[in-house]
């Protein structure tokens, strides 16, 4: 069986790659355990030469990796470069300059009196074999976003690309090969939901999957019965809250972008805007006049806006407009359909009673809802299923930064929205029905490994007060010991030191 690539654009197809064979899993997990047990051994310094490498093939063959992004996700190319290109380069500079840092062992000096000739240290250690799951959306960013910590910290990877972009699938293995990693170090497997089903449920240490909470809460469950650690990045429903004293033309701007960039797929794009009430009609007009001017696809290489990628999609988008018609709400631009070509749609009178307002449209709908207050406004944000992202738009920073701290999310912006997922420092990932685990900075790659204490005594020769046998005596001490450890007397834990202290020194 092959996976057919269509271009979401043209309906064009452009290419074919052969799935993989469900019951070659065995083998394929043993190929990767029997590569980690090498890979995980080479330094670390060895180890960022092949990510220099990848890098500088990844820059070297941009414009081709650009181009099949956009034909086969269906992306205008500049975000093929602005969301694709240009974020996995500063994320591959991130960890190529950082991971050594992070993965750096590290001693720990216990403090407690009667232990203090024992010396300890954490070392990161890789979990073995992780499989990663991505989705069509970001096909290169996303799944790069988590191979380079997990093969950098020494862990062996098994990438499954979605089914609707395999070929940037392809292209990625093929950066690493050419890179010279070792061979199955890396190893991709290509299918539909069988396969990943196939690879949740095979021998490997640690999943990694970004998608929807839909398939998230599926995975989850597999995984719990063989306590499987899981990292999930799933959907989200940004919500964006323009304050009065925003500027209203940049507050504009950045809220189409964010509502439209990608046609609206994107977990991080804003789903639900709240404006206040002393500007609504102001702020309305400035989307209208924005929102118009876009471009959709048209055949030609320059446009603001593809097809979306997935009928299903369509439907959704469909359905979440109706719905919020059917409960009041009205189009005031857009609203039209053309097979799987979404005009960028703004709805005002919405509520929370309507989809639009509370489960993840992934399609270019901008529904506006005025409020009163900001305590409104925060109330409205964090009534939601999901926590990913959010906005604020004021020209009051500190005010933003108050409004911020109260926003139920893993990670909210001020005037700006989105642009932190491609920055190798942001710290990404939601709460709620938004998922669990975080990618990029320290804590992506911290994601990758699990931390192994170390332990040893320097007095070899001693027996500890807190060995067998007890009996009247011991007692009598491990009592004074806990007086000298945490009385607030200084004379009282002097007294039960004099008397501790000999215990110590006792041997074998």
């Amino acid at each position: 069986m092959n996976l057919v690539s269509t271009n979401p654009n043209t309906m064009e197809v452009i290419g074919e790659i052969t799935c993989t064979d469900i019951n070659s899993f065995n083998t394929l997990i043993e190929k990767s355990k029997a590569a980690q047990s090498y890979w995980k051994e080479i330094t670390i310094d060895n180890r960022i030469k092949i990510f220099k490498r990848v890098k500088e093939i990844l820059y070297n063959e941009r414009e081709e990796i650009a181009r099949l992004i956009t034909k086969e996700n269906g992306k205008p190319l500049f975000e093929s470069y602005s969301t694709e290109i240009i974020p996995t380069l500063s994320i591959l500079n991130y960890y190529i300059k950082k991971a050594r840092k992070f993965l750096k062992p590290h001693f720990e000096r216990i403090k407690i009196p009667v232990m203090i000739h024992k010396k300890s240290w954490i070392e990161y250690e890789p979990y073995g074999v992780v499989g990663i799951i991505s989705p069509w959306n970001y096909p290169l960013l996303l799944p790069m976003g988590r191979i380079i910590p997990a093969l950098i910290s020494g862990n062996a990877v098994i990438f499954k690309p979605s089914e609707w972009t395999p070929l940037v699938g392809e292209k990625i293995d093929s950066l690493f090969k050419s890179a010279g990693l070792p061979e199955n170090v890396l190893q991709t497997i290509y299918g539909g939901a069988e396969i990943g089903e196939a690879l949740v449920k095979s021998n490997i240490d640690k999943l990694f999957f970004t998608g929807s909470t839909r398939v998230g809460r599926i995975i989850s469950k597999t995984a719990a019965e063989k306590l499987l650690p899981v990292s999930l990045e799933l959907g989200g429903k940004d919500p964006a809250i323009v304050l009065p004293d925003a500027d209203l033309d940049r507050a504009a701007m950045g809220i189409v972008w964010g509502s439209v960039m990608n046609a609206g797929q994107t977990c991080v794009s804003v789903e639900r805007v709240y404006v206040h009430e002393q500007i609504f009609e102001s702020f309305l007009n400035k989307l209208i006049e924005l929102v118009s001017q876009l471009k959709a696809f048209d055949n030609s290489p320059y446009y603001d806006y593809s097809n979306i990628k997935l009928q299903a999609q369509v439907d959704i988008i469909r359905e979440h407009i109706e719905d919020a018609i059917s409960k009041g709400a009205k189009i005031i631009y857009g609203g039209k359909f053309d097979k799987n070509k979404v005009e960028p749609t703004i709805l005002i009178d919405v509520n929370h009673s309507m989809k639009v307002m509370k489960e993840e449209t992934f399609g270019p709908l901008i529904p506006v809802m005025k409020f009163k207050t900001i305590e409104e406004a925060i109330a409205l944000a964090n009534d939601c299923d999901y926590g990913l992202s959010a906005s604020v738009w004021t020209k009051n920073i500190s005010l933003g930064k108050s409004i911020a701290r109260k926003i139920q999310s893993g990670s909210v912006l001020i005037n700006d929205c989105i642009s932190y997922f491609g920055a190798g420092e942001a710290v990404v990932g939601g709460i709620k029905m938004s998922g669990t685990g975080r990618v990029n900075s320290r804590s992506g790659i911290m994601e990758m490994v699990f931390e192994k204490y170390y332990n040893y005594d320097t007095f070899t020769w001693q027996k500890k007060l807190w060995w067998f046998n007890y009996s009247e005596k011991s007692t009598k001490i491990i009592k004074e010991a806990t007086q000298f450890l945490f009385d607030k007397n200084p004379l009282r834990k002097l007294i039960s030191g004099v008397k501790v202290f000999p215990e110590l020194l006792k041997r074998k």
